[in-house]
């Protein structure tokens, strides 16, 4: 319809046609909290993501959907800064002060992480894992990282192929709404021991008899052996961290 002064009404103007416009931003905002809520509030192992789209309220589609990303220390408390808030935002796993007695008295101990991860649309994601271990006993320890398939897999003396990133979410499309659990074992292995010293001492001495001189008849000998240990007070230990950065990358869209 033409207006008397020549023009044709906006379709964005009040009216009929301005609800699809209001429709599409009234979708956005709800996909944009549904985003907030998944990696700003600290989703738990076992949380879905199902606020992301609300069906019965809009229909636009979400081409980028829901990232979410954590990693904890799996003896820790979970808190909410256990879960990045953005891409390249480290999320630090401590451990140390609770396990380093363990290392020190037995020579041998295994920290367990774990990562919870989520990527829908057409992201994939991947992440580095970066160890920062100074001081105390698993500063003088000798460490193995690597990732288990089970957490009853993380125990003193285990094995695996070193590590320092994964990817768990290749770029195909992807509606997925459960998190993925990874985990990470890292093995320490402590000798206490500095050094040994060993010494033997001898007293010789001749004895006078009637008949003459007898040479060495008298022989004290006296044994000792000693094991210094390394001064580290396992009380004292310092903490140390895993920290973790992901980021997403692009696959084919349709």
């Amino acid at each position: 319809m033409t207006a008397p002064d020549g023009t044709v009404p906006s379709a964005t103007t009040d009216g009929e046609g301005a609800r699809p416009r209001r429709r599409r931003l009234r979708g956005l905002v709800v996909a944009a909290v549904a985003v907030a809520l998944a990696v700003g509030t600290g989703i738990t192992a076992g949380s879905t993501v199902a606020l992301w789209r609300d069906r019965e309220t809009f229909s636009v589609r979400m081409p980028a959907g829901v990232v979410a990303f954590g990693a904890r220390t799996v003896t820790a408390p979970a808190t909410a800064t256990d879960w990045a808030t953005g891409t390249g935002d480290p999320v630090e796993a401590v451990f140390g002060p609770g396990q380093a007695a363990t290392l020190y008295d037995t020579g041998s101990a295994a920290v367990l992480f774990q990562v919870d991860s989520l990527a829908q649309g057409h992201r994939g994601l991947r992440y580095t894992v970066t160890p920062t271990v100074s001081g105390g006993v698993f500063g003088a320890a000798t460490l193995r990282l690597f990732t288990v398939t089970s957490p009853a897999l993380c125990v003193p003396g285990a094995t695996g192929t070193p590590a320092t990133a994964s990817t768990p979410w290749q770029p195909g499309y992807s509606t997925a709404t459960a998190l993925r659990a990874e985990y990470w074992c890292l093995v320490a292995t402590f000798d206490k021991v500095r050094g040994a010293y060993a010494n033997t001492a001898s007293v010789v001495g001749d004895v006078q008899t009637s008949t003459g001189t007898v040479t060495d008849a008298v022989r004290a000998q006296a044994s000792w052996a000693a094991q210094v240990l390394k001064a580290i007070n396992p009380a004292t230990e310092p903490a140390h961290r895993l920290t973790f950065r992901y980021e997403t990358f692009r696959g084919p869209t349709p």
